[in-house]
C-alpha cells in the first residue's frame, strides 16, 4: 500500500520514484511506539532477503531488456568502467577516505578504508535509468550506465570478498596471495557467466517448444533464480550468472522462442515484479537507516562521499580519454552524467550489514555506508534532470526553450489560420478582411518556418528527442488500431502475430530488412481485405 501510494505521489510531484520510497522508508523507521501493532521491526532488509529474492529479480529484468547488439557496441566502455574502473575506484576512494577522515576526527586504518570503499564501489542507478526512460535520454547513455551497473555489482562483491579475506573477516581462513586473487576472480567471472548463459540458452530453447505465456513466465522465473542458485552452489558470481541468463532469455528466447503476444505478457510480468522488488528494497533501505545515530557522523559521511565521488570522477575521466580515439568515443559532457549518475544503493548497505558482529569498525562502517547511500540517493537522484539538460542528453537550457518557443508560436499561428479559414467559409468575415489577415499570418508562418530551418546543433538534438517521443506515441496508436481490428474479428490470428511482431521489433530497435519486410505488408493487406469484406457484408442486402 505504501509503495503504491508513493508511486502515485512521485508521479504527481515529478520526483524520482526510488528517492520518494527512501524518504517514505525513513518515515516508517521513525514511527512512534504506539504504532507497534504494525510490527515493522520484524521486517528487515537482510542479506539473505536481498541476495536470494530481490537481486535476481532486479538483475534479470534489467538484463532481459538489454539489447546485446547495443551492449556489444559499447562493450569497451562498459568493461573499462565495470572492471578496472571499480578496482581503481576502490583504491582511490579508500586512500582518499584514509587521508581525509582525520579532518572529521575519525581515523580509519588503510585496509578498513579500502573495505569501506569496496562496499560502495558498485553503482546502483535504478532511479537514474528510470528517469532516462521518462525523459527520452539517448539509448546509448542508458546502455552504458545500465551495462556498467550490471557488471560492477559482481566485481564490487568480488573485491569486497578479497579485502574481507585480507582482514581475516571471511567465512573461511585463506592465505591471500596474488595467485589466489587471480584464481578467485577468474573462477567468479567465467564460471558465473558460463552457468548463466547455459541456463538462459536452455530456457530459450524450451520456450520454442511451448506456446503458453504462463509456462514461459515460469521458465524465465526459473532462469532468474535457477542461474543464481546454481552459481552460488559452484561458488562463482551469482550476479553475473543472472545477468548472462537475462541477456540470453531477452535476446534469444524472447526473440525466437516467444510469440509477440506471449512476449508482451512475459515483459509485463517482469515489469510488475521489479516494481514490487524496488518498492520493498527502497522502503526497507530507508527503514534500516537510524537517522539520529547517522547524523552523529555527518562530517565523516560528507567527507567519505566526497572521496568516493572524486575517485569516481578520476575513473570516468580516464576512461573517457582512453575512448577518445575509438569508435566508442563518448559525447562531450556525458562524463558528468556518468560521474553524478553513479548512485549507491541497497547492495552497499547489505554488504555493510554482512560484516561480522565482532568486527571493531562494524558500527562505524555501517553508519558511514548508510549515510553515503542516503546522501547519494537524495542529492544526486534529485538533481539528475538538471544535469541531463546541461549535458545535452535531453532537451533543456536556452536552446531547448527557444526550440519550444518556435514550435509553440508556429502551432498558434496555424491555429489562427485555421480559424480564419472557418470564418471565411461560414461567411462571417469579408473576403478583403480575410486576405489582409491571411497575408499577415502567412508571413509570420513563413518567418517561423525559416527559423526552424536554421536550427543549430543543440536544437537539432532537441528535435531528435521529439522525433523519438512521437515515434513511441505512433507505435502505441498502431498497436491500439491492431487491437481494435482483432477484437472486431477483422484480422486472422496469423496476420495478427505478424503485425504484433513487426511492432515489437520496431519498438525495441530491431526492425529487420529483407524477407521480414514483406510480412507486415502482406499482413496489412490481409487486414485491409478483411475490413473490406466486413464492410461489404454490412452493405449487402439481406
Amino acid at each position: 500500500m505504501v509503495a503504491s501510494a508513493v508511486a502515485m505521489l512521485a508521479k504527481r510531484l515529478s520526483l524520482p520514484y526510488t528517492v520518494t520510497l527512501v524518504v517514505a522508508g525513513l518515515g516508517l523507521g521513525m514511527l512512534p511506539p504506539h504504532f507497534a501493532w504494525l510490527d515493522l521491526d520484524t521486517v528487515r532488509l537482510t542479506p539473505e532477503l536481498l541476495f536470494n529474492i530481490f537481486l535476481p529479480m532486479l538483475l534479470f529484468e534489467a538484463a532481459f531488456h538489454l539489447s546485446w547488439p547495443k551492449f556489444r557496441e559499447n562493450l569497451t566502455a562498459i568493461l573499462l568502467l565495470a572492471v578496472p574502473g571499480v578496482i581503481v575506484a576502490v583504491g582511490l576512494g579508500g586512500t582518499f577516505a584514509y587521508w581525509l577522515e582525520p579532518l572529521a576526527n575519525t581515523s580509519l586504518p588503510l585496509m578498513v578504508a579500502l573495505l569501506f570503499a569496496s562496499m560502495l564501489a558498485a553503482t546502483d542507478p535504478v532511479s537514474v535509468v528510470a528517469l532516462f526512460k521518462e525523459l527520452g535520454v539517448p539509448k546509448r547513455l542508458a546502455v552504458v550506465m545500465e551495462g556498467e551497473s550490471l557488471l560492477n555489482d559482481a566485481v564490487g562483491v568480488v573485491v569486497f570478498l578479497v579485502v574481507s579475506a585480507m582482514l581475516g573477516l571471511g567465512h573461511t581462513e585463506v592465505t591471500v596471495t596474488p595467485l589466489w586473487v587471480a584464481r578467485t576472480l577468474v573462477w567468479e567471472v567465467f564460471v558465473g557467466i558460463g552457468i548463466g548463459a547455459g541456463v538462459g540458452l536452455g530456457v530459450s530453447w524450451m520456450t520454442t517448444l511451448v506456446d503458453d505465456h504462463l509456462v514461459e513466465i515460469m521458465l524465465t522465473t526459473i532462469a532468474a533464480f535457477g542461474s543464481y542458485l546454481i552459481a552460488t552452489a559452484f561458488h562463482s558470481s551469482a550476479i553475473l550468472a543472472v545477468v548472462a541468463a537475462g541477456m540470453a532469455c531477452g535476446n534469444v528466447g524472447a526473440r525466437y522462442g516467444m510469440t509477440p503476444t506471449n512476449r508482451i505478457a512475459v515483459e509485463s510480468f517482469w515489469e510488475y515484479a521489479v516494481f514490487v522488488a524496488n518498492g520493498f528494497v527502497f522502503l526497507l533501505l530507508g527503514k534500516e537507516i537510524d537517522v539520529f545515530r547517522m547524523l552523529g557522523h555527518g562530517a565523516e559521511i560528507v567527507i567519505a562521499w566526497v572521496a568516493l565521488m572524486v575517485a569516481r570522477g578520476v575513473v570516468v575521466l580516464v576512461v573517457e580519454r582512453a575512448l577518445m580515439r575509438t569508435r566508442e568515443k563518448l559525447p562531450p559532457r556525458w562524463s558528468g552524467v556518468l560521474v553524478w549518475g553513479g548512485l549507491r544503493g541497497s547492495l552497499s548497505m547489505v554488504l555493510a550489514l554482512s560484516l561480522p558482529l565482532h568486527f571493531a569498525y562494524r558500527e562505524l562502517l555501517v553508519d558511514l555506508t548508510f549515510g553515503v547511500v542516503l546522501l547519494s540517493i537524495l542529492l544526486q537522484g534529485t538533481t539528475m534532470t538538471g544535469l541531463l539538460r546541461w549535458s545535452g542528453a535531453i532537451g533543456g537550457g536556452s536552446a531547448h526553450v527557444e526550440y519550444l518557443r518556435i514550435r509553440t508560436a508556429l502551432r498558434a499561428t496555424r491555429a489562427g489560420l485555421k480559424h480564419l479559414d472557418e470564418q471565411l467559409a461560414g461567411g462571417d468575415i469579408h473576403t478583403q478582411t480575410y486576405d489582409t489577415l491571411r497575408g499577415r499570418l502567412g508571413g509570420r508562418e513563413a518567418q517561423l518556418e525559416e527559423q526552424l530551418s536554421q536550427l543549430d546543433e543543440n536544437l537539432v538534438d532537441a528535435q531528435a528527442a521529439e522525433v523519438t517521443r512521437v515515434e513511441r506515441e505512433l507505435l502505441e496508436v498502431e498497436r491500439q488500431a491492431i487491437r481494435e481490428a482483432s477484437e472486431a474479428g477483422l484480422v486472422p490470428r496469423e496476420a495478427l502475430e505478424v503485425l504484433l511482431d513487426d511492432l515489437s521489433r520496431r519498438a525495441h530497435g530491431h526492425d529487420e530488412e529483407g524477407a521480414h519486410a514483406t510480412k507486415p505488408a502482406q499482413a496489412a493487406a490481409e487486414v485491409g481485405a478483411a475490413a473490406e469484406a466486413a464492410a461489404a457484408a454490412e452493405d449487402a442486402p439481406g
